[in-house]
């Protein structure tokens, strides 16, 4: 696979309209995860989400072509001189087997997408419907289409929704939703990222390189009453680790998908104890930027990457190494390592 680094980062959350402005806010510690209209009809309590700050309150494709829109147009320019046309985009969305999914989310949000953004869209542009591993998906496809399509860049998207009153009393009935008697789930949110991928040769400082990546699946799922040994967490970090040739002891801080819920923290800590050798000479940092905005669906995998991207340059990471996990409910796990340089 051709080596790839992230030149730019763009986002909307509900602590920034732009990608910067997010990495500070979260750097910050700025959570904006606050009482909405959604409703807990048992405790009869509004629930809290990070809501962006639109105009108006509505749901659908619409509502998430207007957060993708201003963050891919922050890689669109970025990229410049290269035109739009020449930048194949990949969107990363939520899982076909999402509850209460939008209806014609595959069909029809590039074409909302590109009506926005006023341009159109390269030919090899399509819609990744994996949620949270959505990125590392696409990071593999831009692989491809920079090596046999040659084209300059890759813009690797994604935009997601939970703020949703079915979805919510879906998860609730699941007792995964944070409330005042439930101390043991998340908070929802919404969120657009967007990465500028390029190839790693030639690629100018300021970069962050993608050393490798693992794909896994995890049998013993948060639905399933199987135990768990996160043996697909832990084969994902493997994979990321032979394919970037480095270790545990090659690694200073962790981004991460942890939501709040027992059931991820548990996974990570029984997965890094199968690489823990000897104890590392500092704190082994672990960041998980939902704290500050809510589950954001298949939007975090852009944001955990323009997060490690943005604490390189400002340099606050523990040091330029960073692994990168994510986890989807039906099972699949990802990993990356990447570095900045």
């Amino acid at each position: 696979m051709p080596g790839l680094a992230v030149r730019a980062a763009g986002m909307v959350t509900s602590v920034g309209f732009n990608g910067a402005t997010s990495c500070a806010a979260m750097r910050a510690g700025i959570r904006r995860v606050r009482p909405t209209n959604l409703w807990d009809k048992r405790s009869g309590q509004f629930l809290p989400a990070g809501r962006v700050s639109l105009p108006h309150w509505w749901v659908g494709l619409g509502k998430l072509a207007e957060m993708a829109a201003p963050a891919i147009q922050e890689c669109l320019t970025a990229a410049g001189p290269v035109s739009s046309q020449r930048i194949p985009l990949l969107l990363g969305v939520s899982a076909p087997d999402r509850p209460f999914r939008f209806a014609g989310l595959d069909a029809e949000i590039l074409g909302e997408i590109s009506r926005r953004l006023g341009c159109e869209l390269h030919p090899a542009s399509r819609v990744v419907p994996r949620d949270h591993v959505a990125t590392v998906v696409a990071l593999r496809e831009a692989a491809e289409l920079m090596a046999n399509d040659k084209v300059p860049c890759v813009i690797i998207a994604g935009v997601d929704s939970l703020v949703e009153q079915d979805l919510v009393e879906y998860y609730l009935k699941q007792r995964r939703i944070l409330t005042q008697k439930n101390f043991n789930g998340f908070s929802v949110g919404e969120a657009a990222g967007a990465l500028l991928v390029v190839p790693a040769e030639g690629s100018p400082r300021g970069t962050l390189k993608v050393l490798g990546m693992g794909l896994a699946r995890e049998s013993a799922t948060i639905d399933s009453e199987d135990p768990l040994r996160a043996e697909g967490l832990t084969q994902a970090i493997r994979s990321a680790f032979l394919e970037s040739d480095t270790t545990y002891e090659d690694v200073q801080y962790r981004i991460t998908d942890l939501n709040g819920e027992h059931y991820k923290f548990k996974e990570m800590a029984l997965a890094m104890v199968r690489f823990q050798g000897k104890p590392k000479g500092r704190l082994f940092d672990l960041w998980h930027p939902i704290e500050y905005i809510g589950d954001v669906g298949a939007a975090i995998g852009p944001i955990v990457l323009a997060v490690a991207l943005h604490a390189g340059q400002k340099g606050y990471g523990s040091g330029p190494t960073v692994l990168c996990t994510l986890g989807n409910d039906n099972g699949e796990r990802a990993a990356m390592v990447v570095r900045y340089e």
